[in-house]
């Protein structure tokens, strides 16, 4: 399934090393590793982020927001106990969980290994733990599928998968080599490239404003 989802994605030239394997205290599905071994660490369509087992650096990593994870969901089992329950009860009986995600908005991307020996399945968690789905497939199939629209998850937005249109920049020159697909797949130090060149619209504002008081008072 790598090779389909290179065929739709290309990876990086030099991708953002990956480390080492999964955390003790978790299982994460083999085609997960080997997808980190072409790709490395990054984010899908400037929206879903796909993690490093372990990282040194402080930046987000599978062992970090698992445990983090896991006490969110404990708060918000107290808060709403009721709501909160099918969700806590079916990760609190499997064997292995793993957050291996994340979206802009917030939403998770887990990885849940049933007793039993039950093949695992991804779990999207949305951004306010009040809606969850699971897929029956492994991790790289999932972010084939989802990228293909084979898989529409409601909790993303309509407008992921992107349509393969460059974003709006101050400096299309700055990032244009990155949007060169209809997919892209972006490292750590790419992201921020296309960040640091993106309009923002908090200081798009604040530039007019500037503006407009530099020619009253002239």
């Amino acid at each position: 399934m790598t090779e389909d989802l290179v065929g739709l994605v290309p990876p990086p030239e030099e991708p953002d090393p990956a480390g080492g394997g999964a955390p003790g205290s978790v299982v994460l599905s083999e085609d997960y590793l080997h997808f980190l071994s072409v790709y490395g660490v990054g984010t899908f369509d400037m929206f879903l982020h796909v993690m490093a087992p372990e990282r040194s650096d402080g930046r987000a990593s599978v062992r970090g927001r698992t445990a983090s994870f896991w006490s969110v969901l404990a708060r918000m089992s107290e808060f709403v106990p009721e709501a909160m329950a099918p969700l806590s009860d079916m990760l609190h009986a499997a064997a292995s969980v793993a957050v291996w995600g994340s979206t802009d908005n917030g939403d998770l991307c887990l990885w849940v290994v049933p007793v039993g020996g039950e093949d695992g399945f991804v779990l999207i968690i949305g951004s306010r733990f009040e809606d969850w789905y699971e897929y029956g497939v492994g991790i790289t199939e999932f972010l084939y599928r989802i990228l293909t629209g084979d898989i529409r998850c409601p909790a993303f937005p309509e407008d992921f998968p992107s349509t393969g249109e460059t974003p709006p920049s101050r400096d299309l020159t700055a990032i244009e080599d990155l949007f060169s697909t209809r997919h892209s797949f972006l490292t750590g130090d790419q992201y921020l490239r296309v960040m640091d060149a993106w309009p923002a619209p908090w200081k798009t504002i604040q530039e007019e404003q500037e503006k407009q008081a530099g020619a009253q008072s002239g």
